[in-house]
């Protein structure tokens, strides 16, 4: 993309709302937004991080961007070298820095990308995958095959799940297994891949976290965990610095989800009332993806079943730190049929799956 064609993309205006605006910042696919005057003198800057935390401060997202916009961030003059912009980034563990006139209007935008060394392309963490539910939600296409195996285009879903991981660097994955689970074995015994895939098996359903307690011994760092349904997008690098930034035992990923109201809704005030046509609201919802500590691990009774809301509140119990990691771009639940749907004529169109 052309440098000026991306400061299009991420220049928004002090008045847009919020929700508005993260649509923007999804589309730029650059994790900031540069809040510009009319002509063009920068104002603020809101990136991945401030949205996070107006989500958990639980922020209006029908509110002006300026709202929770940095209104002092890290700019340096026109002309500035990279190397200049290297060191401010390390310095101030910046991910991008605006280039502005002597007017202060934007001229450029350097990215963490275009002055640091590429990550490390290999990552230690497993990727625990729970892959041993029924599917019900599914049925009847899951009488024939787990719901692991539900076909996405010419993969399975699980499969799409890990190929995506392992774009990221993770090499290391563990299935939990349940239902039809030679299905999945066949499947991944078949042939060879670039990533090493271990089977752990449920002697009967331990729920939607049970199966962890046979992972005990196992797992000897911070791993992810995710659903065999679920496909969320994503940078889980980012994901395991905000966990371990925060010193959390359990983050939870949390999806902003929009709802419509289908009907005018009243609103009453004594005798008074309104009409509000079809309002929308906004909730951060449980996407099935999350961050664990092995510690955890420890806290479960070898094949004993438990969910996933109990789980955290054992965790927390223990005195162990949770938390949530806001997201507010793209995720699917291909576990429900319309979402499955979906995430079909998006594959078709190439959007996903890549």
């Amino acid at each position: 993309m052309r440098r000026a064609e991306l400061l299009q993309k991420v220049k928004v205006g002090p008045e847009v709302p919020i929700v508005l605006a993260l649509e923007q910042m999804d589309r730029a696919a650059c994790q900031i937004l540069l809040v510009t005057s009319d002509d063009g003198r920068l104002l603020g800057t809101v990136t991945d991080g401030d949205v996070r935390r107006a989500l958990l401060g639980g922020m209006d997202l029908r509110a002006p961007v300026a709202r929770i916009m940095n209104s002092h961030p890290r700019v340096l003059p026109e002309g500035s070298s990279r190397e200049a912009a290297r060191q401010l980034m390390v310095e101030y563990s910046v991910r991008h820095v605006p280039l502005v006139d002597l007017e202060g209007r934007v001229v450029d935008l350097i990215l963490w990308e275009d002055v640091l060394l590429p990550r490390a392309k290999s990552r230690s963490e497993a990727v625990v995958i729970m892959a041993g539910g029924q599917g019900t939600r599914l049925d009847p296409f899951t009488k024939i095959l787990p719901k692991p195996m539900i076909p996405l285009r010419d993969k399975p879903i699980v499969e799409v799940i890990m190929d995506r991981f392992h774009s990221q660097g993770f090499g290391q994955f563990i299935l939990c297994l349940g239902y039809k689970a030679e299905i999945v074995r066949l499947y991944f015994n078949g042939e060879s891949r670039p990533y090493r895939t271990e089977f752990v098996q449920e002697n009967e359903p331990l729920g939607t976290a049970g199966a962890l307690s046979l992972l005990t011994g196992r797992i000897n760092e911070t791993f992810i965990m995710t659903n065999c349904d679920i496909i969320v997008e994503l940078d889980y690098h980012h994901l395991l610095e905000y966990h371990r930034e925060h010193g959390h035992a359990l983050t939870v990923v949390g999806a902003l989800k929009e709802f419509v109201v289908p009907y005018g809704v009243l609103r009453t005030q004594g005798e008074d009332f309104w009409i509000e046509e079809k309002p929308n609201f906004h909730f951060l919802v449980n996407t099935g993806l999350y961050v664990l500590e092995p510690a955890v691990l420890k806290l479960l009774q070898k094949g004993v079943r438990i969910d996933m809301p109990e789980l955290i509140a054992v965790v927390r119990n223990a005195g162990m730190r949770i938390g949530v990691y806001p997201h507010h771009g793209r995720w699917f639940d291909v576990g429900q049929w319309e979402e499955y749907q979906r995430t079909l004529r998006l594959f078709e169109t190439m959007e996903l799956g890549k």
